[in-house]
C-alpha cells in the first residue's frame, strides 16, 4: 500500500487552534467537541457543501472530538512552487484569493489563511475548514474582516511575513513595495480589487519585455506543434460540445440544488432537479430531492419526522426513488418501487394516491375510471389483509411474552405513511 508522507501545519486564530495533516490526497482537521457549541451534530451537516470554492468535506465524530477529512485535487501548488512565480503570477493568485467574496452569500464561516487554502494547478483557491455561524470559529466574518484576511494574504505571497501577526496588526508596520502598500490602503473591496488588477497589468507587460527572442528553429517547431494540436481540437470537437452542452449544465443544475438545500430552500431544490430522472442523480443530490419532496407531503409532523429519521445519505437507492416518484406524482412507478423493496406500508400508500389520482382524473370515462379503482381497491385490501394478519401475528407474539420487538420498530416509517394513507 502507498504511504503519503504527512505534513504538519498549525495557526492559533480567535484562541483556538487549529492543526492540519496533510498530504497528497487529503487533508484532515480536528477540533475538540468543546470547540463545537452545539451537543446535536446534525447542525455539522450544513458544512458537507458541495461548492466550486470550497473542498470536498467529509464529517465524523466521536464523545471527544470532531473530524473534517478535505479531499484535494491532483497537482496543487505548494508553497515553495507559488514563490518561484513571476509576480504577475502572484498578483493573479492573489485576485482570485479576493474572488472567494461569493462565498460570503453562503450561510457557512472561514478563513483565508494560507493553510486553510488549497491552490489548484491553475492557482484557483479552494477553501478547506469552514464553520457554522454562532457555534464554531470564526463566529461570523464580515465583509471588512474578509478584505482584513486577503490582504493579509496576498503580502504573504510577496514576503516571508506571518499571516495571524499581519492580521493582528502588522500589516500596518511593515515596509511593503509600493503597490502592496497601495492595497493596504483600500478602504473596500472594490478598491483592493482595482488596485490588484492595475499592478497585474503593469507587472505583466514588464516581464513580457524581458522575454527572449525565439530562434527560428523554435519557431518551426512552434508551427508544427500548432498543426496537430488543431488537428486534436478538431478530434476533440463532439466530447467538448457535449462537455459544454450537456455535462456542464447538468453540474449546474447539481450545484444550485445544494446550495437551494444548504439555505432550506426545498421549492428551488425541486424546480433545479425537475424532469431528472432519479437513475441520472448522485447519491446527494438524490437524498436532497427525497427529503425535499417529504417536505411537501401531507403528513403530520409526528409522521414527517418518523419518515425523515429512515432518509439519509445512507438509504437504499430504491427508497430514495420512491419519495421522489411519489412527489412527482408517478405512482405507478412508486407503487412498482414499492413492490421491489417489498414493503407492504409503502405499497399500500402509493395504491391510496394512485387512488385518489384515478378519482380526480377528469379525462378518464365513468368505465374506464370504474375499472380502474376495482383493480386498485382488489389489490389494496389484498396488501391491507396482509399488513393486519402480520399486526396481529406480531402482538400476539408480544403477548405470549416472546421475543420480536425489534421486527415491529423497524417499520416505523412505512407505519407513518401508511397512517397517512387511511387519512385520505
Amino acid at each position: 500500500m502507498r504511504r503519503f508522507k504527512v505534513t504538519e501545519e498549525k495557526f492559533v486564530f480567535a484562541e483556538q487552534e487549529f492543526i492540519y495533516e496533510k498530504n497528497d490526497k487529503n487533508w484532515s482537521l480536528t477540533l475538540k467537541r468543546s470547540d463545537v457549541a452545539t451537543q446535536d451534530l446534525r447542525e455539522l451537516l450544513l458544512l458537507d457543501l458541495h461548492h466550486p470554492l470550497f473542498l470536498e468535506q467529509e464529517t465524523k465524530a466521536d464523545h471527544d472530538s470532531v473530524y473534517f477529512t478535505y479531499q484535494i485535487e491532483p497537482l496543487g501548488l505548494s508553497k515553495e512552487e507559488i514563490e518561484k512565480r513571476t509576480i504577475s503570477e502572484r498578483i493573479r493568485l492573489a485576485l482570485n484569493v479576493f474572488a472567494l467574496e461569493e462565498a460570503l452569500e453562503l450561510p457557512v464561516t472561514f478563513l483565508l489563511h494560507p493553510s486553510n487554502l488549497f491552490i489548484t494547478k491553475d492557482a484557483q483557491a479552494k477553501i478547506a475548514y469552514r464553520g457554522v455561524p454562532g457555534i464554531m470559529t470564526p463566529q461570523a466574518i464580515s465583509r471588512e474582516d474578509f478584505l482584513r484576511q486577503a490582504k493579509c494574504f496576498a503580502v504573504t505571497l510577496f514576503a516571508d511575513l506571518d499571516f495571524m501577526e499581519l492580521y493582528k496588526g502588522s500589516l500596518e508596520l511593515e515596509t511593503l513595495p509600493d503597490f502592496l502598500v497601495e492595497l493596504r490602503e483600500a478602504d473596500s473591496l472594490e478598491d483592493a480589487v482595482a488596485v490588484l488588477e492595475k499592478s497585474y497589468q503593469e507587472k505583466a507587460a514588464e516581464e513580457a519585455e524581458k522575454q527572449t527572442l525565439v530562434s527560428k528553429r523554435q519557431h518551426k517547431i512552434f508551427k508544427l506543434a500548432t498543426i496537430w494540436l488543431t488537428a486534436a481540437v478538431v478530434i476533440l470537437t463532439i466530447p467538448l460540445i457535449y462537455l459544454i452542452f450537456i455535462q456542464n449544465p447538468f453540474k449546474e443544475k447539481l450545484l444550485q440544488a445544494d446550495t437551494a438545500f444548504i439555505k432550506v430552500d426545498y421549492s428551488k431544490v425541486i424546480d433545479e432537479l425537475e424532469g431528472i430522472s432519479p437513475k441520472s442523480l448522485p447519491n446527494t443530490q438524490k437524498y436532497e430531492l427525497a427529503y425535499s419532496y417529504i417536505q411537501g407531503l401531507e403528513f403530520s409532523d409526528d409522521q414527517r419526522k418518523v419518515i425523515l429519521n429512515n432518509v439519509t445519505l445512507k438509504s437504499d437507492d430504491l427508497y430514495l426513488n420512491y419519495w421522489i416518484q411519489v412527489g412527482r406524482n408517478d405512482f405507478e412507478d412508486a407503487l412498482d418501487t414499492a413492490k421491489r423493496i417489498n414493503d407492504s406500508d409503502l405499497i399500500i400508500y402509493a395504491l391510496t394516491q394512485e387512488m385518489k389520482k384515478v378519482r380526480e382524473d377528469d379525462s378518464l370515462s365513468g368505465k374506464d375510471r370504474e375499472t380502474k379503482l376495482e383493480s386498485l381497491e382488489g389489490e389494496y385490501k389484498k396488501y391491507w389483509d396482509s399488513r393486519k394478519e402480520l399486526l396481529t401475528g406480531d402482538s400476539s407474539s408480544s403477548a405470549s411474552g416472546e421475543e420480536g420487538s425489534s421486527g415491529a420498530s423497524s417499520s416505523s416509517s412505512s407505519e407513518a405513511s401508511s397512517s397517512s394513507s387511511a387519512k385520505e
